[in-house]
């Protein structure tokens, strides 16, 4: 369930602070924080405790100290802990004795330094929760809130008033962009160090950013999330109304065991929180410049109304690099309207191309650029602009750049409704285009250093702008809904069960009976029956033991049928055996497909269990299951698979791909976390790189997408509805003109 939003006031609004461990000497914290905290010009009234000081009557930086936090006033809202970690659980209790609202433990040497320092954390947070007092850190660099002129952090640097939130688990990110910030001269709203985070995190402090008037936009930097339901609501929450960017380390496997060594936290599946990003309209980068230049379009620039980018440059070659990038974005490269090339063609020389990108050849100057940008602002299918500059001898970057700071603040733009249009600008090289880069950033317009990352930033802007105008509520349970738009759903076939999507309840005994037996995997006929009873669309199946039982259930199902070796040790997928030497007798080892009569079906028995016993005569084999042959991958279809895991921080992760190892290998496997809505299970089936091939390409099977989106849907309702599964996976599901079926179960047992 989602938390109740704290209020984080007396942390980003005190009206007074405590700085306990201050000091005269900003070689130490103490010291350097009281400097930045009077650096700032913070208006509240601010404590240093200090019991040398206090004992020898002396000030500190001019203000009268006190010797011990016991003599502070009652009710301070907040305080921050300058202190070792050996001193830093004494001085909580006498704070939470005190009434104080909030603080900030600066120390290192808790949860991510072993067991003692585990312990420590979880006093501190046990003190804090039971005095009912915020608590950010411990090993914080603190946070600055700029609204209220509070720099309570030892980072070096005052950052300017502006609308960039940012948060990090990691103190020297803070560092790094703030002084990027500066250099930028970009303003931010908030900066908060969010350390080990024991008791305040990123759902707290994204639910406060997203109510925050002074933020536009949130920028987060992640390592792990702890409560991955609370954090996908609240990020979910916030991002319909802002932008909120996050930069996620720990995505390898040597990422990983860093974030360990740093906080002591577990970072989790990289898949699980793409998807969760993904699914809570989180703007996920892939790297720190990335999260900068995308921070710059979001704090200057209004949304675009649609998808045109005009494109003016003043070299073909930038120009190109631009349509490139456009093209494996959401934005498009509309011709300019009759009336738009007419006024292009009067203004440009004969040799410069009027069409988008707009080449304005390497001798325009500033009035040249200004006549180009007047006439594609004003055009209605352009909702952005990006003005590329490359320093040519006739350029004059620091001119041009006036140039398009009045033509993006004049009145030409102006769309439909009145907003004004995002305009970026690319000025490529270093020295000679200085002067005019610093006068656009001081007048906030971005400008990059390529051409592909302002086609990025832009797309950024547009996508946003997307999701703000959408209207779909999000997934709140497992039985949203089953059947999605889309495809017709095709009618039942010979031999198919379970094509409805209901739900059984022998869903559930078949997993908790297998639990009783102390099992860890379900397979074959019974994980089947269990997929049957929770709404997949399983073939039907029954276990031979011998070839009479085997003819008898092909019978019972109806020819045709397919033999598989039944053993636990294949897995779900009708898939070779390594245990095989040649291809052929890797096929035979395993599967014979689409038997027409019962002799045919005894010879197979006979064949596949022989072949078992002699290529690998220590596996256990039950028989073989016999199976409805309708629909098979044989028939023009393929062999797909779906399933899930469980996420130890987010729950249920869903993937979809092709059956077999290519698909992983080449990282062909999409993914989301359930509950699935509809269009979420859309997306799933439209990521992955093979989807023309389910529509036909290449002249093969169409399949019917409605049925694999209600497939997905039945998955993630299994998975919310048995919590004692820690996955399962179902494989081959059988998906061709004849409709899609589960052929294969494995149910793993937590």
């Amino acid at each position: 369930m989602p938390q109740q939003p704290l209020d984080l006031t007396p942390l980003f609004e005190p009206a007074a602070v405590a700085v306990v461990g201050a000091s005269r000497s900003q070689a130490k914290v103490g010291g350097m924080l009281l400097a930045n905290l009077l650096g700032a010009g913070y208006r509240g009234r601010v404590h240093p405790v200090n019991p040398e000081a206090a004992l020898q009557g002396k000030d500190i930086m001019d203000l009268p100290a006190v010797a011990s936090s016991a003599e502070l006033p009652d009710g301070l809202d907040l305080a921050v802990l300058c202190l070792p970690r050996e001193q830093v659980l004494g001085e909580m209790r006498i704070l939470a004795e005190k009434g104080v609202r909030a603080a900030i433990v600066l120390a290192a040497g808790f949860r991510e330094t072993g067991r003692l320092g585990f312990e420590a954390e979880m006093e501190l947070k046990r003190i804090a929760t039971k005095a009912g007092m915020i608590l950010l850190g411990p090993n914080s660099l603190g946070l600055i809130s700029t609204s209220c002129g509070l720099n309570a952090s030892f980072a070096i640097g005052q950052p300017k008033p502006g609308g960039v939130a940012f948060f990090s688990q990691s103190g020297a990110m803070c560092v790094a962009v703030l002084d990027w910030a500066m250099g930028l001269n970009m303003g931010f709203s908030r900066f908060v160090s969010l350390g080990n985070k024991a008791l305040l995190n990123e759902s707290a402090v994204l639910r406060y950013l997203g109510d925050d008037p002074a933020t536009k936009v949130i920028l987060g930097y992640c390592e792990s999330v702890e409560d991955g339901g609370e954090f996908m609501a609240a990020a979910a929450e916030v991002s319909s109304r802002k932008p909120v960017l996050m930069l996620k380390a720990g995505s390898t496997a040597a990422g990983a065991r860093a974030v360990s060594a740093h906080t002591g936290a577990i970072s989790g599946s990289p898949a699980a929180y793409r998807a969760a990003f993904r699914q809570s309209g989180v703007l996920q980068v892939a790297e720190s410049a990335q999260l900068f230049g995308l921070a710059q379009a979001f704090a200057t620039q209004p949304l675009p109304g649609g998808s045109g980018l005009a494109i003016l440059t003043n070299s073909g070659g930038p120009g190109i690099l631009a349509a490139d990038a456009c093209a494996g974005s959401s934005l498009t490269l509309p011709r300019p309207s009759t009336e738009t090339l007419a006024r292009l063609t009067e203004i440009l020389p004969s040799f410069a191309s009027a069409y988008n990108p707009v080449d304005i050849l390497g001798d325009a100057g500033p009035e040249r650029y200004r006549a180009a940008l007047t006439a594609l602002l004003a055009d209605t299918q352009t909702h952005a602009v990006l003005v590329l500059l490359t320093p040519t001898a006739q350029a004059q970057a620091e001119a041009t750049a006036r140039t398009i700071i009045e033509a993006a603040n004049g009145p030409e733009n102006a769309g439909p409704d009145g907003k004004p249009k995002p305009v970026a600008a690319c000025f490529m090289g270093r020295e000679a285009v200085r002067a005019g880069r610093e006068l656009l950033q001081a007048a906030n317009i971005p400008c990059y250093d390529f051409p592909e990352a302002a086609v990025e930033a832009l797309d950024a802007l547009y996508v946003h702008f997307r999701r703000t105008q959408k209207a779909t509520p999000p997934a709140t349970s497992c039985d949203s809904a089953i059947i999605p738009e889309g495809d017709s759903v095709l009618e039942p076939t010979v031999g198919v069960r379970g094509c409805e999507a209901p739900w059984d309840e022998e869903a559930r005994f078949i997993v908790e009976a297998a639990k009783t037996r102390g099992l860890i995997e379900i397979i074959g006929v019974e994980a089947l029956e269990a997929a049957h009873a929770a709404g997949l669309p399983v073939l039907t199946t029954g276990l031979a033991r011998t070839s009479d039982e085997a003819v008898r259930l092909a019978g019972e199902i109806g020819l045709p049928v397919s033999l598989h070796l039944a053993t636990p040790e294949l897995g779900p997928a009708a898939g070779a055996w390594s245990g095989a030497k040649t291809g052929e007798d890797q096929k035979l080892a395993v599967r014979f497909a689409r038997l027409d009569d019962e002799e045919a079906v005894r010879q197979a028995f006979l064949t596949l269990t022989s072949r078992a016993a002699r290529l690998r005569p220590e596996a256990y084999v039950t028989g073989c299951l016999v199976q409805a042959a309708t629909g098979l991958s044989g028939e023009g279809g393929f062999e797909l698979v779906v399933g899930f895991t469980r996420d130890p921080q987010f729950g249920p992760l869903l993937s979809f791909g092709m059956a077999g190892v290519s698909s992983e290998l080449l990282g062909d496997v999409s993914h989301r976390l359930a509950p699935l809505t509809p269009e979420d299970a859309r997306h799933m089936l439209r990521e992955v790189r093979f989807y023309p091939l389910l529509r036909g390409a290449r002249g093969g099977a169409v399949v019917s997408l409605a049925e694999l989106e209600r497939l997905l849907l039945a998955v993630s309702r299994l998975a919310l509805r048995l919590p004692m599964l820690a996955g399962a996976e179902f494989s081959p599901v059988l998906a061709g003109p004849g409709g899609v079926h589960v052929a294969g179960a494995r149910l793993t047992l937590r």
